[in-house]
């Protein structure tokens, strides 16, 4: 991949400076009630001085890998897919359908691919139940899922609690092969382990058949796919269905541009984030044969349908060093909010990304003394923690004029000096009580600063007019703000 310029903190460095979005009409203000606003993009932001844009990149976990292939139907080739891993409210654990695969003569493509089932209760310790439904090698003994007519690859898995019929609680989007023709296929559970595949009889017949599944859309009430779409380089389409059974034809959305020949967009683990569409867009670079390298950029947008990448060529997880386990890949799939905290698997692998490789894996390949294998990592971040406007000294950060019924001002910060804030009107005049010299400096690091004034005030009043929030830095990193509800 691309080289990149390391620093000490491994944190990308993005000035900005100024109105972010000049020419544009701004005078109506947005809208923001009381959700929280981060600041990956311009919209609730006006101007800034003396700030930067800092791209923070996932904290891989100490105990990595934290899934191995080490099970005879395994073979040292385990990962996930776009959507694999959640955290179950209801069982207090987290879940993950990861996919194995194993080379056999016969099958398509000359592989067999699986899906298994691993659940955690920290995230990351994991165990492999023995679920008892395939047999193996004699035994069923093993966590694995009762493949479809040839295949279950590419899982995506969501729990869908707004279905009434608990027989479709869990969802699953997988790839089969029928009579040579590889097709989406959808699966449906109670629990997760007992599916009925191809449970609705209407296999969705595309080529590339590669897909990463957002799952339900509240906004525009729909299920929404993001697949991989023909072309000469691979880019990312949009699909979306009302009743997970029927798709839309899909429609590209993001494509490597004109001046990145050798970039191919093989998905989009895409989520929803507060009022923010996010996602993990795969970048893989191809060399003169193969693709030697991929990683993944952060990717934003407030639709769905339009994405931007506020910082190309850099990415969110480099891969490790060699010859660490993930230092040919590292693919983070959607990520779970748990625990205060974003949790982030992925698939990496310190192999070619070659079918030789595989065959060359599953039968035990050391280089080195280390282990050549495909497993899933773990990596976090803190909540909002995606990008921060930084300032390393004074600077300021002035908000567009906000719609919003006023409420408490609460900011996620990292604040190694301080941090003020004060309230303007539609005009940008202060508000009496309201003023920088009367707000309590913020100090320290905290998801949830509180900002108050004079005695202790933190009630920012409704204005009918708008108003807009001047915040004052001092060495801090600021990731976002909200005026919660009083």
């Amino acid at each position: 991949m691309r080289s990149q310029t390391r620093e000490v903190l491994a944190v990308l460095i993005f000035a900005v400076s100024g109105s972010f979005l000049p020419g544009s009409s701004r005078a109506a203000g947005v809208d923001i009630g009381h959700r929280k606003q981060l600041f990956i993009d311009d919209h609730a932001v006006e101007s800034t001085e003396g700030v930067t844009r800092r791209l923070h990149r996932l904290e891989r976990h100490p105990g990595n890998p934290v899934l191995v292939g080490d099970r005879p139907w395994e073979r040292w080739l385990v990962s996930p897919n776009g959507r694999a891993v959640l955290f179950d409210l209801e069982t207090g654990e987290f879940k993950m359908w990861y996919m194995a695969s194993h080379m056999e003569e016969g099958a398509p493509g000359g592989f067999r691919y699986k899906v298994a089932y691993a659940v955690s209760q920290d995230g990351a310790h994991w165990i492999k139940p023995n679920l008892g439904q395939v047999d193996w090698e004699g035994s069923r003994d093993n966590n694995l899922i009762p493949r479809g007519v040839n295949w279950m690859r590419r899982a995506n898995v969501i729990k869908d609690l707004r279905d009434p019929d608990p027989r479709r609680r869990f969802k699953m989007t997988y790839v089969d092969v029928f009579n040579g023709q590889p097709a989406i296929t959808k699966g449906y559970s109670a629990d997760g382990i007992h599916w009925r595949l191809n449970g609705d009889g209407k296999p969705w017949f595309r080529r590339p058949h590669n897909g990463n599944l957002l799952g339900w859309d509240p906004r525009i009430r729909r299920y929404v796919f993001y697949v991989r779409m023909r072309a000469a380089q691979n880019t990312v389409g949009r699909a979306v269905s009302g009743d997970f059974v029927t798709w839309s034809e899909p429609e590209t959305v993001m494509a490597p541009g004109p001046d990145e020949p050798d970039l191919h967009f093989k998905g989009l683990a895409a989520f929803l984030y507060e009022d923010l569409y996010m996602g993990w867009l795969w970048v893989f670079e191809r060399g003169a044969k193969e693709f030697v390298a991929a990683a993944a950029e952060l990717a934003v947008s407030r639709d769905g349908i339009h994405w931007s990448r506020p910082f190309p060529g850099s990415f969110v997880l480099e891969r490790g060093e060699d010859p660490a386990w993930d230092s040919a890949l590292s693919i983070p799939v959607a990520p779970v909010v748990h625990d205060q905290r974003i949790w982030c698997y992925y698939w990496g692998e310190n192999m070619p990304y070659t079918v030789d490789a595989i065959r060359k894996v599953k039968d035990g390949w050391f280089r080195d003394g280390q282990r050549i294998q495909r497993a899933t990592g773990l990596a976090t971040l803190r909540l909002d923690g995606f990008v921060s406007l930084s300032a390393p000294g004074e600077g300021s950060v002035t908000t567009r004029l906000l719609r919003t019924p006023g409420g408490r001002l609460t900011v996620n910060a990292r604040v190694g000096g301080d941090l003020r804030a004060e309230i303007l009107d539609g005009d940008g005049n202060v508000i009496p009580g309201y003023g920088v010299q009367q707000c309590n400096p913020v100090r320290g690091d905290s998801l949830r600063h509180a900002v108050t004034w004079g005695t202790g005030s933190d009630l920012v009043p409704r204005r009918k007019a708008g108003l807009r929030v001047r915040f004052h830095l001092r060495d801090t990193d600021l990731y976002a703000f909200q005026l919660k509800r009083d």
